[in-house]
């Protein structure tokens, strides 16, 4: 095994998540099911509502469904059964869905799906991988219009797996794209490490700047963007496998999960330009396992991995970085499961993985492992609060809570206190925060600065009945980081704040 020192910091670190706070989840959406959902993604603008994405397949159609909690049936957004083609394996299908930033102005969504090729002579293509964009109905703000369709980009799929499925917008406004390396086994078709091809790679285009008759732009800092070589022009980095979920944090870093083959599975923190190794490695080790020594130069090392075992799991889903609100226990820890043995894990780079969830409640009163497609964070305000939500393929939406706690004198079990953001962040004069806790509690609420010190007591004293939300006014204070904190004596919770000028 190589990559030594990077072992060596992950089984000998501290635990991951403080105090190993448990967690359990319940229904985000009670009384709905879904068929096949794959993802939950959520639109600029409307901070209330869920678009989840349902694969489709030889049952239910590929479409995009939306609604809010407390909904008593969600509504169809997107349809793409006339075109989508999501009867020839469990990787193929509509599998990716990403808003513009801009959305609540211009309207424009992006899809990610496979579509059907007329052909049947063997090593040819037999999908086909599309990029399109859709625009928002013009008589309907929660219907996107079918007609609309413009196809951005598309790649020949030799075999029906390893799609990837993944888009996503960055901070810089940017759009990734992670494809799979062409499917069958053992990179087959010769992908991974091919740079002339778009499979295999996360590819980074842009919507917005697009030269005259070009269906997109090319960054500028994609690496091959400037050169007169055949590598592609929209790969940003390569060397995957089949990159079924990624996800980009609010700083840019760009975490990817991607799937293993045959004794890893494996997290990489990208990076443009780099390697990641498929199919000289997987994971942490020579590929294929036989082989006792490889050519390591150029190549980036996965961030965490773990063993095709009864410890592990077998098939990688990504999730994303817990940055503010929602369950504060998880702030700054990357989320990921695995779809096949149910476990999820919170990781915090120079920290070991913990295992935070290996069931999920079943019909008949006890539990199940849940099939982990997606993790994904919850709409920012309303009952889930931007909570993280654990998407089972088997069609339930879970939202992830912090576990009761038991009094010393076994009294009834009382929920730990949770802190939110209620308002804007950064923000100028005045934002907001939101208190969970029992009623009645006593806590305490301070404003601190960067140094730990306090500079604000926000309130102090019992927790009022329903929603408690708490001014923060931003006027007495310099430009800067701080950090409301709760205090209560069933837990504490902090949310860091940014006032600007």
């Amino acid at each position: 095994m190589y990559r030594l020192a990077l072992s060596l910091v992950l089984l000998l670190a501290g635990g991951a998540v403080s105090a190993q706070p448990s967690f359990v989840v319940e229904d985000a959406f009670p009384g709905v099911t879904f068929a096949s959902p794959v993802g939950v993604e959520l639109a600029p603008g409307q901070d209330t509502r869920a678009y989840v994405i349902e694969q489709g397949g030889t049952t239910a159609p590929p479409r995009v469904l939306t609604l809010e909690s407390g909904d008593a049936a969600p509504t169809v957004f997107l349809d793409l059964s006339d075109r989508a083609s999501s009867r020839d394996g469990t990787e193929t299908g509509l599998i990716g869905l990403a808003f513009h930033p801009d959305y609540a102005e211009n309207g424009r969504l992006f899809v990610h799906y496979t579509a059907p090729v007329a052909t049947s002579v063997p090593g040819e293509r037999v999908l086909l991988t599309r990029i399109s964009e859709f625009t928002r109905s013009a008589t309907d703000p929660l219907a996107a219009d079918p007609a609309s369709e413009r196809i951005l980009l598309e790649a020949d799929q030799p075999a029906r797996n390893h799609n990837g499925g993944k888009i996503a917008f960055g901070p810089d406004g940017h759009l990734s794209i992670a494809l799979g390396d062409g499917g069958g086994a053992d990179d087959e078709f010769g992908q991974g490490q091919d740079p002339t091809t778009l499979l295999g790679a996360l590819l980074r285009i842009d919507v917005d700047d697009v030269p005259d008759g070009a269906a997109y732009g090319i960054p500028d800092g994609n690496p091959f963007a400037l050169t007169d070589g055949p590598e592609r022009d929209e790969i940003y980095a390569w060397g995957l496998r089949n990159p079924w979920k990624f996800s980009i944090a609010s700083d840019g870093a760009i975490w990817l999960a991607d799937v293993g083959q045959r004794v890893w599975e494996e997290v990489n923190r990208i990076e443009a330009g780099r390697n990641y190794g498929w199919n000289t490695v997987e994971g942490p080790d020579c590929f294929p396992e036989t082989v006792t020594s490889c050519d390591l130069s150029g190549l980036a090392a996965p961030e965490v991995w773990y063993a095709h075992d009864a410890q592990g799991g077998f098939s990688i889903t990504g999730g994303y970085v817990v940055e503010q609100g929602g369950t504060g226990a998880l702030e700054g820890h990357y989320l990921y499961g695995d779809f096949v043995s149910g476990r999820m894990w919170a990781y915090r780079p120079g920290a070991s993985p913990q295992v935070i969830l290996e069931s999920v409640p079943a019909a008949n009163g006890g539990t199940r492992t849940p099939n982990i497609a997606a993790i994904d964070p919850a709409p920012p305000s309303g009952p889930l609060a931007g909570e993280p939500l654990l998407v089972d393929y088997a069609g339930t939406i879970h939202v992830l809570r912090l576990a009761t706690i038991a009094t010393d004198e076994g009294a009834p079990a009382a929920s730990a206190p949770r802190l939110r953001l209620g308002g804007a962040n950064p923000f100028a004069t005045e934002t907001r925060v939101e208190v969970e806790a029992r009623p009645g509690t006593a806590a305490r609420v301070t404003l601190a600065d960067a140094l730990g010190r306090t500079v604000a007591v926000l309130h102090d004293g019992p927790v009022p009945a329903g929603t408690f939300r708490l001014p923060v006014d931003g006027r007495p204070l310099a430009p800067g980081v701080y950090h409301v904190r709760l205090a209560t004596e069933a837990g504490q919770a902090s949310v860091p704040v940014v006032r600007v000028r």
